[in-house]
């Protein structure tokens, strides 16, 4: 007769165990590596759509400057509103004590300076674009350079929303500004970087808009980071 060959309990249930801590070990790394993918693809999307909000909003307004249609930040995101779909419009003051999130919620500190309220957009999948104040014109040491007419005003974006963590800049809240032409330019990138005479890049360790994973409040040059590498997020 042959001899039939299986396993034992004793064996399975070892099989098991080990599949079980190897699984334990590996799966916090791979959901971080699976939320991590996403985040490029989203805020492409995300400035995609604001891209083409101010298009046809500067299109309709036949104008070249934000600043000739709105004079403010609230101004502009009401006239915004017509143009962004898939989202509901919170026309309510921005403030710690009536609205989640506050921007000072996130790393306790702002970033930007804000008007005494802002405009804030709801997305269904939880994304969430805060629009601040706007600049004066002697904001930033620039030069003129090329078509560059100005920055207009600031929008954060949170790709998950408020009450999800870890509330934190370069994880989940990305800086952008938005310039006169309607185009969006990401905190820390090269443009960024100009703007700021060279000294906000988000490789430079010691600007506090280096894209750094460890360092609270330097993930702020994250999201031009993210744009100049192929939307993957890469912490210096």
């Amino acid at each position: 007769m042959m001899k039939k060959f299986g396993f034992t309990l004793a064996e399975v249930l070892i099989t098991l165990g080990i599949i079980g801590v190897v699984a334990a070990l590996t799966a916090p790394a791979l959901v971080q590596n699976a939320g991590t993918t996403k985040v490029g693809p989203t805020l492409s999307k995300v400035v995609a759509t604001l891209e083409n909000a101010n298009e046809q909003l500067l299109h309709d307004e036949d104008a070249t400057d934000l600043s000739k249609i709105a004079e403010t930040n609230l101004e502009y995101s009401d006239l915004l509103s017509k143009y962004i779909s898939g989202s509901s419009y919170e026309t309510e003051n921005f403030d710690s004590s009536t609205f989640e999130p506050a921007i000072s919620h996130y790393n306790g500190d702002s970033p930007g300076s804000f008007s005494s309220s802002c405009r804030v957009f709801y997305f269904s999948d939880n994304i969430l674009l805060v629009f601040g104040s706007g600049f004066n014109s002697d904001d930033y040491s620039y030069s003129p350079k090329g078509s560059f007419k100005g920055l207009f005003c600031v929008v954060y974006v949170d790709i998950n929303g408020p009450k999800t963590k870890p509330n934190r800049w370069g994880k989940d809240l990305f800086y952008f500004y938005i310039d006169k032409s309607g185009q969006i330019i990401p905190v820390g990138g090269t443009t960024f970087a100009w703007l700021l005479n060279n000294e906000a890049k988000y490789t430079n360790s010691d600007s506090p808009f280096a894209c750094n994973e460890t360092k609270v409040g330097n993930g702020m040059g994250c999201a031009g980071s993210i744009f100049e590498n192929n939307f993957k997020v890469i912490y210096q």
